[in-house]
């Protein structure tokens, strides 16, 4: 998803639902972004989470000949690509439960 299209989606969400509220934070990956969106509707309560981080263009590998050397890697990120992966959770008793984005239509 483009970043245009998720600003168009959060403005659509901000009009069309009762309760809604934008969350960020730091991923667990390096350069990672997540943006949390909660909102509810009529149907109930609904978590929207939009992932990005720079695209994975390879490993190189450290290593030496010598005994008990140790090993390393080194993972290799674009400057200019990302990947962005969004998904969709429904409350349920207290439990937030992934919606299957593509079974929606």
């Amino acid at each position: 998803m483009t970043e245009e299209k998720w600003q168009q989606l959060k403005g659509e969400l901000q009009d069309r639902c009762q309760a809604f509220e934008i969350k960020k934070q730091p991923g667990d990956f390096e350069g990672e972004e997540i943006e949390a969106i909660l909102f509810t509707n009529t149907i109930g309560e609904f978590r929207l989470v939009r992932s990005v981080k720079p695209r994975l263009m390879g490993e190189k590998t450290h290593y030496s000949g010598r005994l008990a050397a140790t090993t390393g890697i080194e993972k290799i990120y674009s400057d200019t690509e990302t990947v962005d992966m969004v998904k969709l959770f429904r409350n349920q008793n207290g439990d937030w439960e992934e919606i299957d984005i593509r079974a929606l239509g």
